[in-house]
C-alpha cells in the first residue's frame, strides 16, 4: 500500500516592517492552513520571490512606513510573477483603476475572517 503524504501547504509570503503587525498576519496565514515566509521589507520581498518558486500568495501591507513602496511592490510582483495571488491590506482608500490585476484590497482594521478565507481561496 502506498504511504499517504499529507499535503503539502499553500506557501505565502508576509511583507511587513512592523514586528508586532508581521506577528498578527503571520497568524491569519497560519490560520488559513498556509505556511507564511517573511519578509520585513521589499527587497527582501524580491530576493525571496526570486530564490523560491513556491510562493503561491504574497500578503503584504501597503501602509509601510507611509510610502508607495507597497503598491510598487504588488506591480511589480504582478508583472514579474503572474501566478501569484495578492492580498493586500491599508487604511488608505485605493481606486480600483490602481489594484494590481486580480489583487485583493481589505482595508483596516483587519477583518480575521475575511483576511483567512481570502488565504483559503487562493490557497485552492
Amino acid at each position: 500500500m502506498a504511504s499517504r503524504h499529507p499535503p503539502t501547504p499553500t506557501v505565502v509570503l508576509v511583507v511587513e516592517a512592523d514586528p508586532l503587525l508581521m506577528l498578527s498576519l503571520v497568524d491569519f496565514v497560519e490560520e488559513a492552513g498556509c505556511e507564511a515566509v517573511e519578509a520585513h521589507d521589499v527587497d527582501e520581498a524580491i530576493r525571496v520571490l526570486e530564490a523560491r518558486a513556491d510562493i503561491r500568495t504574497v500578503f503584504t501591507d501597503l501602509d509601510m512606513r507611509g510610502s508607495m513602496a507597497g503598491m510598487r511592490m504588488a506591480l511589480a510582483i504582478r508583472d514579474r510573477w503572474p501566478p501569484i495571488e495578492l492580498l493586500l491590506i491599508s487604511s488608505q482608500p485605493w481606486k480600483d483603476v490602481g489594484l494590481p490585476h486580480r489583487g485583493v484590497l481589505l482595508g483596516k482594521p483587519f477583518d480575521r475572517i475575511r483576511i483567512v478565507d481570502t488565504l483559503r481561496r487562493f490557497a485552492t
